[in-house]
């Protein structure tokens, strides 16, 4: 019986109720093999799934199903975690709270918050960055200039699904049998019949600039490097079969990611390969763009 990832990650005890559970998948902060999951979601031994909890990302592996909440102990038999370690303290508490009574936030104090706790392992490091930087020989400080915030919608207009179709994902990716199983104008994600891999996704992302997504993938990832379509800048990821690509065009950026192995844990290409598909994949869609 097939288990859904709202009420596996329910089950391990990744959130509190399975109401929870079932908000953080349409919220956008649940990942099945790098790629965004819904509560329907299907999930299988051996694939890896990611939770954003606050200022933190628990990743963990599925080693095996259940759909029913048990303790603390038996849900440790069912995943391995990969977790990356917590923020330290301090930036835990650095992270600004709104006084009682101050209203609900706007738009922006929501985004510039949740930027933040996706980024908080990478404000420790800009924070030392800074510091050496601002401090001269003579024991004098530079002023540090302040960069306007980025605009969203300055990159091309992309088709559907980034313009891509299954038969081009099939042809350029040679994963025999990939189906289209998620269509909306955001993402796109195509699948070998019911499994969770092999897989390829695009995602399109506005009004989230591509470094935040870059500092989550340098944390779950093996390796993670600058890459670049055409001048237009961004990441490639890998990990294991996985690989992932971003290229980002101020506060606007499209990840494409491709998971080559099987759901049974075999692989029919290599990381070095899977990362090829990934970059072809990457090429068409951002050459094939309007501007």
């Amino acid at each position: 019986m097939a288990t859904r990832i709202d009420s596996w990650i329910w089950a391990i005890r990744l959130t509190k109720t399975r109401s929870a559970a079932g908000a953080a998948c349409r919220g956008g902060h649940v990942r099945l093999n790098g790629a965004t999951a819904k509560p329907s979601a299907t999930v299988a031994v051996g694939d890896r799934v990611s939770v954003r909890q606050g200022s933190r990302e628990r990743v963990v592996e599925v080693t095996g199903l259940i759909n029913k909440r048990v303790s603390a102990a038996v849900a440790a038999q069912h995943y391995v975690d990969h977790s990356p370690p917590p923020p330290p303290r301090e930036v835990i508490a650095s992270i600004p709270r709104r006084e009682a009574g101050a209203g609900r936030p706007t738009k922006r104090e929501r985004r510039e918050l949740d930027r933040f706790r996706r980024g908080a392992m990478l404000v420790v490091a800009a924070i030392a960055v800074l510091g050496l930087a601002a401090c001269g020989s003579d024991g004098t400080s530079d002023a540090i200039d302040s960069s306007p915030e980025p605009k969203t919608g300055t990159g091309p207009d992309f088709d559907r699904c980034g313009g891509l179709t299954t038969d081009d994902v099939v042809s350029i990716s040679r994963l025999g049998g990939l189906t289209q199983v998620i269509d909306n104008p955001s993402a796109c994600e195509w699948r070998r019949g019911a499994t969770s891999a092999p897989s390829v996704s695009f995602n399109w992302y506005r009004g989230s600039p591509i470094g935040r997504e870059r500092g989550t993938e340098q944390l779950q990832r093996d390796v993670t490097q600058d890459y670049e379509v055409d001048g237009q800048s961004g990441f490639i990821a890998r990990h294991g079969n996985i690989c992932e690509t971003g290229i980002g065009w101020d506060a606007d950026f499209i990840e494409i990611s491709v998971m080559s192995a099987s759901a049974d844990g075999t692989a029919s290409m290599t990381t070095d390969q899977t990362c090829e598909v990934t970059k072809r994949l990457t090429e068409k869609v951002v050459r094939g763009a309007s501007s």
